[in-house]
Parts: structure tokens; C-alpha cells; sequence
């Protein structure tokens, strides 16, 4: 019996060992910035154990296990520099063959839910609430600044932003960054939606699990669509609904 139960605690440990450590990626990246084309110019890229590698979910990377990671044709990486310019994280994101897929769901305005209720405050003080908001189109978008999907389709998003800014659209991009990140965010992107910081409350509400995410309401509240993930045509089923929801 003793033999068995000293087996079965070595396995446990062992388990416990390989049990890949998760990190809060907010807390870990604050005071860092996403490096910037230039400023990488002729820096060589440092991987000494003093740089801290993660997923894009948190989970810690031990660098013995590093070299797989470095590999563009399977993971995308985004490089976090402190304020003197020193590499001091590298959070990978696994490409997957699928993320660029294009949406073949025809849209349906008949199928739709009742909106969850909200009240928000953006990061210049604006606030919004689902009823205030009612008559409106609400555009919602779930990002984070660690997110390479949602970096990678801002420029999209903007474009789309500015083809409605005359016409009864919200554009709220949510996000559960602290407003001093993404003031420090903004310093290296442009995002022209509405930024909403610290949103746990909504993204629990609307469960969301995938970023980026997005969700369109209708003037009478309720939800038209939901686009999960980073797909070819998101920005044109987004602008299709938008037009349709105009024009009925």
C-alpha cells in the first residue's frame, strides 16, 4: 500500500513539475511598450534569461524550450521594451492556419438577442450606457494591447470608423487594460473607437473568450452579430451590417 501511494505522490509531483505556469500578462508587461520597426533597427535581439518569454494567454516559457517559439511560420511574436529601450519580454501567439478564414454565414438581422445592459466610461471621462445608446448603432469591439490580431486589424477598423462618423454609429472597443497602458498603447497605434479601459465586467457579461471579438447592436438593443477571431472579410461583414441596419 505504502509503495502505491509513493508512486502515486512521485507522479503527482511530477505532474506538478511539468504544470506549465500561468502569469497575469497586465500585470507583468506594466511599465513596458510594444517595440516599434525603428526602434529595433540594428538592436540585436536579446534572449538572455533576463528577457521573459510568454503566451499570449499567459503561460510562462521556459527558455531551454524557447527555440520552437522563434519560428515565424508558426508563432507570431510582439517584443516589449522598457522605457531605455531594453528588451524585456517576447509574448508569442501560435499562428493557426485557420485565423485568416473567410466568414461564410450569410448575415441574418432576424436572429438576434436582447443586449446586456452597460454603463461605461471611456478614457476621456465619456460615459455610456445601453439606454442612452438606444436609437444608435453600437459597434463593439474586445481587444487587448497584447493582442496581434487586434493590432493587426486596427488600421481596418478606423477606415471604418471614419465612413460613419457623420451617421448614428458607437464605436466602444473594450478592453480589460488599465487606462495608463492604453494612453501608453496609443503612443505607438492609433485606434479611433471610443476606448473603454478595464471592462472585466463586460466581457464577462458578453462571454466573451476570443480576442479580438465583435459585436453589433441594433437601435433597439439588441445584438445583430457576433465576429469571433481575425478573419479576411471582418471589417466588410461589419460594414455590410452597419449599412443594413441604417437603411431598413
Amino acid at each position: 500500500m505504502f509503495r502505491f501511494l509513493y508512486i502515486f505522490i512521485f507522479i503527482s509531483g511530477l505532474s506538478h513539475l511539468n504544470a506549465q505556469k500561468k502569469v497575469n500578462l497586465e500585470e507583468k508587461l506594466q511599465g513596458f511598450h510594444i517595440a516599434m520597426e525603428d526602434e529595433m533597427a540594428g538592436q540585436p535581439v536579446d534572449v538572455s534569461r533576463r528577457v521573459k518569454l510568454y503566451l499570449n494567454d499567459g503561460t510562462v516559457i521556459k527558455h531551454r524550450k524557447s527555440d520552437m517559439y522563434f519560428n515565424p511560420d508558426k508563432y507570431d511574436k510582439l517584443i516589449y521594451l522598457d522605457q531605455d529601450g531594453k528588451i524585456r519580454a517576447f509574448v508569442f501567439t501560435k499562428i493557426n492556419d485557420d485565423i485568416l478564414a473567410e466568414t461564410t454565414d450569410k448575415i441574418d438581422l432576424s436572429e438576434k438577442q436582447k443586449a446586456v445592459y452597460f454603463n461605461l466610461t471611456d478614457i476621456n471621462g465619456k460615459k455610456y450606457t445601453l439606454d442612452d445608446l438606444k436609437g444608435k448603432i453600437i459597434v463593439m469591439n474586445y481587444w487587448f494591447s497584447a493582442c496581434r490580431p487586434c493590432v493587426m486589424e486596427m488600421p481596418e477598423l478606423n477606415k471604418l470608423v471614419a465612413k460613419y462618423r457623420d451617421k448614428n454609429v458607437v464605436f466602444l472597443g473594450l478592453t480589460y487594460n488599465v487606462k495608463p497602458n492604453i494612453e501608453r498603447f496609443l503612443q505607438r497605434f492609433e485606434f479611433d473607437y471610443n476606448l473603454i479601459p478595464e471592462a472585466q465586467i463586460e466581457i464577462h457579461n458578453y462571454q466573451v473568450k476570443t480576442y479580438p471579438t465583435h459585436i453589433i447592436i441594433d437601435q433597439k438593443g439588441y445584438i445583430v452579430l457576433r465576429e469571433e477571431g481575425l478573419n479576411y472579410d471582418t471589417v466588410d461583414i461589419l460594414d455590410q451590417t452597419i449599412q443594413h441596419l441604417i437603411d431598413r
